[in-house]
């Protein structure tokens, strides 16, 4: 008898009380309709709301974090603008934090939708659903009409990444550095050619979001993914990498710091907190502070 009770005791109170409901239901499909309905689709609910991964979050803490801890002037870049949908969002941050002063958005894309591409890489290799030629187009005059009624610290470069990623645009990016870089052009070889510009003027500890890393359930072979793969098994540099930033991925794989070991491309804090006269005082034995 102590035994059972002892093994009673350990069974978690939501069992005991789904022990109780399943006791006062008469039959199996009633029992089972109740779990579906009453008891799973709400957990399941919750779990999704609370763990759900929204991609506006991090673009405020982003800005938050640089604009309070780094002295200078920075920009954001977005590859893949398309109808201007983040890029509105990214303006509109910079301005209601008051830091439009400070952050540059600039936003690159060819204006002409999805082009025609024969790296496998690029395919849907599940479904087959693959973007259509010219899907995303949008008008770049238009967008840029629409911001300059509002905003002014944008710009807008049309174009083949390759092309508009010039060298003095490079210039541009060392003088203001980015902190976040947000890849939105679904095609891996798209993805390639922005970061392979990109990774000589990108400080350590810029902010990488990848829209779309669960392509083809996240393959290391395809898409977005397999470019941070690619990254981090050196291709692009023995010594740089892609670190998961869980804080601002949350439960996704979307976004990640830049690191380069072998440069000291680094921002300038308004104050660095080590020093040799730094040092933590003992407080009590407890495990309260």
């Amino acid at each position: 008898m102590a035994e059972q009770r002892s093994a009673f005791t350990r069974v978690p109170a939501s069992v005991v009380i789904l022990k109780v409901i399943s006791f006062l239901l008469p039959t199996d499909f009633l029992r089972t309709f109740v779990y579906l309905n009453l008891i799973k689709k709400p957990r399941s609910f919750l779990r999704t709301t609370i763990n759900s991964f929204y991609r506006m979050d991090h673009i405020y803490d982003v800005l938050s974090e640089f604009s309070s801890t780094y002295k200078g002037n920075f920009t954001v870049l977005e590859f893949g603008v398309a109808s201007g949908y983040t890029f509105t969002k990214m303006l509109y941050a910079t301005k209601y934090l008051g830091v439009s002063d400070r952050f540059t958005v600039h936003g690159f894309d060819s204006f002409e939708g999805m082009h025609e591409t024969s790296e496998r890489a690029d395919k849907d290799i599940v479904t087959d659903d693959n973007w259509a030629v010219g899907q995303f187009k949008f008008s770049r005059e238009g967008l840029h009409d629409y911001c300059a009624e509002k905003y002014a610290n944008f710009k807008l470069h049309k174009g083949m990444f390759d092309d508009t990623l010039s060298e003095e645009m490079l210039a541009e990016l060392s003088e203001k550095p980015p902190v976040l870089v947000w890849i939105d052009c679904d095609y891996y070889t798209s993805a390639r050619s922005a970061m392979e510009r990109l990774i000589p003027v990108l400080p350590n500890g810029c902010v990488i979001y990848f829209d779309e890393p669960e392509f083809n359930y996240g393959s290391r072979f395809t898409g977005e993914m397999r470019l941070i793969h690619e990254i981090n098994r050196g291709l692009y540099g023995e010594q740089i990498e892609l670190v998961l930033d869980p804080e601002l991925s949350l439960n996704s794989s979307r976004i990640y710091r830049f690191i380069n070991a072998a440069r000291d491309a680094v921002y300038e804090p308004y104050r660095k907190i080590n020093s040799a006269e730094f040092s933590r005082p003992r407080g009590n034995d407890s495990p309260l502070p």
